[in-house]
């Protein structure tokens, strides 16, 4: 697991510490581990990309990492992703932040690809999210955490098509698409620190990752 420290106000309760770090969104709160912030990606993807003019490769989102939003668990504090390819080939990845309701940022080249074979593609299969399929995941996920330690935000979670990761795109391509995310805990009973005035949640990283027939497997190294 990597230990991650987030340094925050004072406050008198440290009960009320641990329940929220002091992020909010005029949205409210979408927590990230529900079917409802599954069904908001869902519709983002549904609704930006035509399917006759892109192939959607990757979608990820995120709780967001600033002292605002990390240990949220609120999308709308965090942003939506997705990584399209045209049909020559050519890979953009467009962004949508929550704490401007999720509109669209511009649409840019992506940084890693130089290019990918279209009709290889198997694209994510968008009408076939399913944001039961998804809280289960997460579920089963948080029933494999170490009982010295309590689930605190699902921190992020990106969906992949089976595309290389080689820059020009040589390298197999998949039908089977896969995912991997972290889920951020805390150590019960010590959660808090203070020093010289400030206190500091102590939290940890798991990673996970979903194989293409919908194995899980978390990774504590």
């Amino acid at each position: 697991m990597k230990t991650k420290i987030l340094v925050v106000t004072i406050i008198t309760s440290i009960a009320g510490l641990l329940t929220s770090c002091g992020g909010s969104s005029v949205l409210g709160k979408l927590e990230m581990d529900s079917t409802d912030a599954m069904a908001k990606v869902k519709d983002l993807a549904s609704n930006n990309f035509d399917p006759n003019e892109w192939k959607l490769v990757e979608l990820d989102w995120s709780e967001g990492s600033g002292d605002r939003a990390a240990l949220e668990n609120n999308l709308n504090l965090g942003y939506i992703s997705a990584k399209v390819v045209n049909s020559k080939g050519q890979v953009f990845v467009q962004t949508f932040s929550g704490q401007t309701g999720f509109s669209p940022n511009d649409i840019k080249p992506d940084h890693w690809y130089n290019h990918l074979d279209y009709d290889k593609i198997t694209p994510i299969d968008i009408p076939n999210l399913n944001p039961d399929d998804y809280v289960k995941i997460i579920n089963e996920a948080k029933s494999m955490i170490p009982e010295e330690y309590e689930f605190k935000s699902l921190a992020s979670y990106e969906i992949s098509a089976g595309i290389p990761d080689n820059r020009d795109g040589n390298g197999e391509y998949t039908e089977g698409q896969t995912a991997a995310f972290t889920i951020n805990v805390v150590e019960k009973g010590n959660e808090t620190v203070s020093n010289a005035g400030t206190t500091s949640i102590i939290y940890y990283e798991i990673d996970y990752t979903v194989a293409a027939d919908g194995t899980i497997t978390m990774n504590l190294d």
